[in-house]
C-alpha cells in the first residue's frame, strides 16, 4: 500500500463499526524470537503458522480476503517485545497479535492487550500469567506449564526419583517452571534440594553446575530453558559427572534437544510435549500438518512447526466464526464461538470464561 492508501485503510477500520467497511486483507501481528540463540522457536514456530494461512489464501481466505502476518523480531528480548508490540498494537489494521515466543515477550504484551482491545492468541508458552486470572483478550491453545510439571513429576515418581535439582532461566519464564515443579514435586512427595539460575539467551552455565553437581547433587536435575542453554547445561553436568535424569519444560524444543543429545551416549532426558508427533501420519491432523508444509516447501517436519499450524488452524477458526463487520471485537467474539473443535484426532477447547484450549500433555525420553 502507499502512504496515503494505509492511511485510507486505517481510517476505514476505524469506522467500520459504524459504516459496514472493511479492508481488503486481514492482517495479523507478531512478535517472535527470529534471530540470537532462540531463533529455532520463533522460526520453526511460524514456518508452520505460515503453512496453514498460505493454504488458507490459496482457498480464498476470508470471503476472498487473504490473511497477511506481519512478523516481527524480537530475538526473545523482552524490550524488543515491547517495542514490537506497541508498534502492531497501535495500528488499527492489526486484528489481532498471534504466535509470541516465550514467556518474558508475551508478558510485554499484555498491557497492550488491555489497552488496545486486541486480542493475544496462541502465544508459544504455558506461563500462568497468561492464564491466572482470566483475560477475555488471550487466547491460549497449548496445555500449561502447571499440567506439564504434573506429568513429569508423576514420571520421576515413577522412575525412582526422590530429590530433585533445578536450573532456570533467570526471568519470568524461569519462575514459572521453578514455581510449577515444585509443587508438583511436593505433590509426588520428592524434595527439591537446591536451585541456580542461568541468563536468558547465555550458555554460561559453569556455576549451576558448580552448584547443583558438585555442592549438592540430586537424583535428578529440572532444567526451565530455552534449548540453548539447556544442551550447554546437560552437557556441562555430564562432564561434572552428573549421571542421573534431566526433565524439561516443552519450550526447550524437542528436535533441538534431540539432535544434540544424540551425541552424549548418557544423555537420558525426558521432555513434556504438548502437541502429538510430528512424524505420526496415522493422525488426520499431523497428515495435514505434514502436507501443507510439503506444499510450502518445508519438508522439515517438527513439533514446533506442527504447533504454529495448529495455532494457525484456531486463528482462522475464530475469523471463520467472527460476524461482520469484522474487527478486533468480533475476532474475540469469533474465537469465544469455537467450543469443542477436534483438528483431527486432536481436541481442544475455548469459549467464553474458558480460553485454556489443550491440556494435553504428552512425555519424550531421549536420546
Amino acid at each position: 500500500m502507499t502512504a496515503l492508501a494505509r492511511w485510507i485503510a486505517c481510517l476505514l477500520l476505524g469506522l467500520a463499526p459504524q459504516l459496514g467497511l472493511a479492508l481488503d486483507e486481514i492482517r495479523i501481528g507478531a512478535s517472535a524470537a527470529l534471530s540470537g540463540p532462540a531463533a529455532g522457536l520463533g522460526q520453526r514456530f511460524h514456518a508452520g503458522a505460515k503453512a496453514y494461512f498460505r493454504q488458507f489464501n490459496a482457498q480464498g481466505g476470508l470471503a476472498g480476503r487473504p490473511l497477511r502476518l506481519q512478523l516481527l523480531d524480537d530475538a526473545y528480548e523482552a524490550d524488543r517485545a515491547e517495542a514490537n508490540t506497541r508498534k502492531l498494537a497501535e495500528d488499527p489494521t492489526v486484528l489481532a497479535l498471534f504466535g509470541y515466543v516465550g514467556t518474558p515477550t508475551s508478558r510485554m504484551a499484555l498491557p497492550y492487550v488491555r489497552r488496545h482491545g486486541i486480542p493475544l492468541v496462541a502465544a508459544y508458552t504455558g506461563a500462568s500469567v497468561l492464564r491466572e486470572p482470566h483475560n477475555p483478550l488471550v487466547f491460549n491453545v497449548r496445555a500449561s506449564y502447571v499440567e506439564e510439571a504434573r506429568q513429569l513429576a508423576t514420571a520421576m515418581k515413577l522412575e525412582g526419583v526422590r530429590s530433585l535439582n533445578v536450573v532456570y532461566q533467570a526471568d519470568l519464564f524461569g519462575r514459572a517452571g521453578l514455581e510449577a515443579i515444585r509443587q508438583a514435586a511436593q505433590a509426588q512427595g520428592i524434595q527439591v534440594l537446591a536451585s541456580d539460575t542461568i541468563r536468558r539467551n547465555s550458555a554460561e552455565v559453569a556455576q549451576a553446575t558448580q552448584t547443583l553437581v558438585r555442592q549438592q547433587p540430586a537424583d535428578a536435575i529440572f532444567v526451565v530453558s530455552s534449548y540453548a542453554s539447556t544442551i550447554a547445561f546437560v552437557q556441562s553436568a555430564r562432564d561434572a559427572g552428573f549421571e542421573g535424569r534431566f526433565y524439561a519444560l516443552s519450550f526447550a524444543g524437542l528436535e533441538h534437544l534431540q539432535k544434540a543429545l544424540a551425541k552424549l551416549p548418557r544423555g537420558r532426558l525426558t521432555i513434556a510435549q504438548v502437541v502429538p508427533n510430528a512424524l505420526d501420519r496415522s493422525l488426520p491432523l499431523v497428515a495435514d500438518y505434514q502436507q501443507a508444509m510439503s506444499e510450502a516447501g518445508d519438508r522439515q517436519f517438527d513439533s514446533i512447526s506442527l504447533e504454529g499450524y495448529m495455532a494457525a488452524r484456531v486463528l482462522v477458526e475464530g475469523l471463520r466464526r467472527a460476524k461482520p463487520p469484522l474487527s478486533r471485537d468480533s475476532l474475540v467474539a469469533g474465537l469465544d464461538a469455537i467450543g469443542d473443535l477436534d483438528l483431527g484426532g486432536f481436541k481442544l477447547r475455548l469459549r467464553a470464561g474458558q480460553h485454556e484450549g489443550s491440556s494435553w500433555v504428552g512425555l519424550r525420553t531421549l536420546p
